[in-house]
């Protein structure tokens, strides 16, 4: 089956559809708003390493956990590794 043209296919929420499978899997509202933060830094975690096209050191794993925590961007933080 072809996929669906770009125009008409649906966009979700990367934190919606997890967010809706944490509930769905049985978790509660207080196991959900705890975890979905540390899930979804994770997720960008590996977008950065995608973006960078390569394995990450241990250093630079480090200095991406601080920065999300910190609340960079993906593209901010990518763009300084590459510096």
């Amino acid at each position: 089956m072809a996929p669906f043209p770009r125009r008409t296919r649906i966009s979700m929420d990367v934190e919606a559809v997890m967010r809706a499978a944490l509930v769905e899997a049985g978790y509660g509202p207080d196991a959900v708003g705890s975890a979905l933060p540390r899930i979804m830094r994770i997720l960008e975690a590996e977008d950065v390493r995608l973006e960078m096209g390569r394995v990450l050191s241990r250093k630079e794993r480090e200095y991406v956990r601080l920065q999300l925590e910190l609340g960079l961007s993906v593209a901010e933080i990518v763009k300084s590794l590459k510096r």
